[in-house]
């Protein structure tokens, strides 16, 4: 049977520790999210070491057992805070919110939340919105894949070998082998596709099989030196703390960097309970006593946390988060004194051990179903409320027939919805897109049309009038997607082919860097663009929020001289201000008003697009102006102000992409202003 050791829970109340206090945002601990790496060589050490105690005492390893104790382990908390989290989301935050917070629990309660999130992140227009309360789900994920396949792997290696030297030798070089090579893959893929490596199974894995073979190895390295004990403890432990110090969230991670804690916290495994040992202050009561309940600490503190933020509509200050934090390990008290304790300490007959699985997930799907209910009555209604909606004319035809360029002013109903911000007026209603459906009111390419994350280069693809011989190229990023709708309208009208050149998040100050996946695919694009010799290049990228300003209009003044050699003409459109707000939640705040839900122009957004459009006009190529379809001056005229809502119309998906809905809208003055430009 496995000893227990103080200092192993010791170490798991370090490690909860870490991230609670990181996702509060203590100083210091930019990079507390390690203690997970912590909990999984953790795991991998514990769960092989039980496994191996049961081959050798018995000569046999028991799947069924094992996943009864596992079940008992876990299944109770996880239940629990599952249903608490996704009946809590229905009653403190809007619809929208707590409608996702069930589909997450719904991933989590079949333990594939870390695919789920993967796939979220690698969605570019996901990326910009908060935290599930569900998210902390994705490593308990993490934990159950790799142990849905580790107890067979392990029976395998074991068969047919007697001695206890040869079963550990054998069961070393597997561990070995899976391992180099889960890391090797964990460093290409944190290279590649980092958001979608944070959550993978395999690139996690080696931390686990870090875990394991210590187990395995355990008699030998208990026969090391007492000093070496001491000294790879100390140094384990300061490793881990200097990742939680040191890392933060621009650490490409998890690659090379989950090096540092993962084998800090092998080393400090090994280094046990020696006198002197780094096991010794790990084995005091209060973190003993915290180490008991991190698992039940852990699954509580990120809801509590994250609930509250967005039931508030704003960050929390560090205070809050703490008191959060203490309420949230009250709660862990409660459910490891009332849930996780008794039934984990009860033994339970093979049969229910087996339905305990099936049985946990029904729970939460019956949870999720009669919430679930709730909110799409909700939805269904403000879907409804939509549809009555008549879109509204933005330009009059007189304007729209005319080739003349419209004045500079904003368009009336922008001043109007700038007026009624002043004025502090609630926000109109019913609105169109539905609120619920808004993060899908954008355009999606045609497969293939648009590289993905890790490509280059994708199909030429021929849009709008496919017959036609007129070729609009279009070069850019995401926001030239979301003015695609647009010029897909104009396309038809005025028969134009529209062939697309459009990476995501590959945004303008990307496109000169030495070296890079967007470097890349801009020489790509601006080459095969050429090669068309389109009749006009439209150059649209995100500035108008850009860090580097200089660095952007660099990258847009050479895509402009580049095309001007192979296109007829080249026409750059300007990059609207965006939101300060979430479209979504600032909508559905029953304190919201229009005032509330509208965001100033900066001035660095006015000189990096005052200083794109002088350069524009300096290579006499042309400049669509689209400030005045966002915004209009304030009544003192200190500011530009630009409304999240025009007429009943939400015009932004996220803070930072024009809706669909209100793209088509713009069809119109989009069509005077490129005519203009063309012909004026």
């Amino acid at each position: 049977m496995v000893r227990h050791r103080s200092d192993i829970q010791g170490l798991r109340a370090v490690a909860v520790l870490l991230v609670a206090l990181g996702h509060a945002g203590v100083p210091g601990l930019t990079g507390g999210y390690v203690g997970v790496d912590v909990f999984f060589v953790l795991s991998g050490f514990l769960i092989t070491g039980l496994l191996l105690s049961e081959a050798l005492e018995t000569g046999r390893v028991s799947l069924v057992r094992f996943y009864v104790r596992r079940a008992r382990r876990i299944l109770p908390a996880a239940v629990l805070t599952l249903a608490v989290t996704t009946i809590a989301a229905q009653h403190l935050l809007n619809f929208v919110r707590a409608r996702d917070v069930v589909t997450d629990s719904i991933w989590a309660s079949f333990f594939a939340a870390n695919v789920h999130f993967a796939a979220l992140g690698s969605d570019y227009f996901q990326q910009g919105q908060p935290p599930s309360p569900i998210q902390h789900f994705w490593s308990l994920s993490v934990e159950e894949q790799f142990y849905l396949v580790w107890p067979s792997l392990l029976v395998l290696a074991l068969f047919g070998v007697a001695r206890g030297h040869a079963r550990r030798g054998r069961l070393l070089l597997v561990i070995a082998a899976a391992g180099v090579a889960s890391l090797a893959w964990s460093i290409h893929v944190t290279a590649a596709t980092p958001s979608s490596a944070y959550f993978s199974t395999p690139a996690r894995a080696w931390e686990l099989a870090l875990g394991a073979g210590l187990a395995v190895a355990a008699p030998a390295l208990a026969r090391l030196p007492a000093y070496a004990h001491v000294l790879l403890g100390w140094a384990g432990l300061t490793a881990v703390a200097c990742a939680a110090a040191l890392f933060s969230g621009s650490t490409s991670f998890p690659g090379y960097a989950a090096l540092l804690p993962a084998v800090g916290a092998a080393l400090v495994i090994v280094a046990g309970e020696h006198r002197l040992s780094v096991g010794r202050p790990l084995s005091v009561a209060p973190l003993r006593y915290v180490g008991d309940r991190s698992y039940a600490f852990y699954l509580w503190h990120w809801p509590v946390l994250v609930i509250a933020a967005l039931y508030a509509g704003h960050d929390l200050s560090l205070a809050t988060k703490l008191v959060l934090l203490a309420g949230a390990f009250g709660l862990s008290i409660v459910s490891y004194a009332l849930v996780e304790s008794p039934l984990r300490s009860r033994r339970w007959p093979t049969p229910v051990g087996g339905l305990a699985w099936p049985a946990s997930a029904a729970a939460v799907l019956a949870v999720a179903f009669v919430v679930s209910g709730s909110l799409d009555g909700t939805a269904k209604r403000l879907e409804a409320a939509a549809a009555s909606v008549k879109p509204p004319v933005l330009i009059d035809t007189a304007a729209a027939a005319s080739l003349e360029e419209p004045p500079d002013a904003p368009l009336p109903p922008v001043v109007a919805a700038v007026r009624a911000a002043e004025d502090g007026a609630p926000i109109p209603s019913p609105l169109t897109p539905p609120v619920g459906n808004l993060r899908n009111d954008i355009y999606r390419f045609p497969n293939g049309c648009t590289p993905r994350t890790g490509q280059t280069r994708s199909r030429v693809c021929r849009l709008g009038d496919q017959s036609s011989s007129k070729v609009i190229a279009v070069i850019g990023d995401s926001h030239a997607q979301m003015w695609m709708p647009t010029l897909l309208d104009m396309a038809q009208r005025d028969s134009w082919v529209v062939i697309p050149f459009v990476k995501v998040s590959c945004i303008p100050r990307t496109w000169l860097d030495a070296r890079g996946e967007c470097r890349t695919w801009y020489r790509w694009a601006t080459k095969r663009a050429g090669q068309l010799r389109p009749d006009v290049t439209l150059i649209v990228g995100s500035w108008a929020g850009t860090w580097a300003p200089t660095r952007a209009i660099r990258a847009i003044s050479a895509t402009t001289t580049t095309m001007r050699r192979s296109s007829r003409a080249v026409i750059v459109v300007d990059d609207p201000p965006g939101q300060r707000n979430d479209p979504t939640d600032c909508v559905l705040d029953p304190h919201s008003t229009m005032k509330t839900c509208s965001a100033p122009q900066t001035k660095v957004q006015q000189r990096t697009s005052a200083a794109i459009a002088a350069n524009a006009r300096r290579q006499r190529v042309g400049f669509l102006k689209t400030l005045g379809w966002f915004c209009a001056l304030t009544r003192n005229g200190r500011k530009m102000l630009c409304p999240l809502v025009i007429n009943q119309t939400i015009t932004y998906v996220d803070r930072g992409h024009v809706s669909k809905t209100y793209a088509l809208e713009l069809a119109q003055p989009f069509r005077v202003g490129f005519r203009a430009q063309l012909f004026g």
